[in-house]
């Protein structure tokens, strides 16, 4: 198992509770962020940046145990 700390912003935010309250999540190994987006319920069109301890990655990126996740919707504005 690895356990990785998520921060999401905008309305990702809003949708979970779990990831919100700081808890690391647990995953299996060999984990992408793909696996991370479906643990969360987050569809993958949702977000358009992902950073992985401040670096922007792709959605197949692996992770490892201590990883930090950000994950951000789309901006709206106006």
């Amino acid at each position: 198992m690895l356990h990785v700390h998520i921060r999401l912003y905008g309305e990702l935010r809003e949708r979970q509770d779990a990831a919100a309250s700081g808890e690391p999540v647990s995953l299996p190994e060999g984990s992408t962020l793909e696996t991370l987006n479906e643990r969360l319920g987050i569809p993958i069109e949702d977000v358009v940046v992902t950073l992985v301890n401040g670096v922007a990655v792709s959605h197949g990126t692996a992770l490892r145990d201590g990883d930090r996740v950000d994950l951000f919707p789309p901006l709206a504005g106006g």
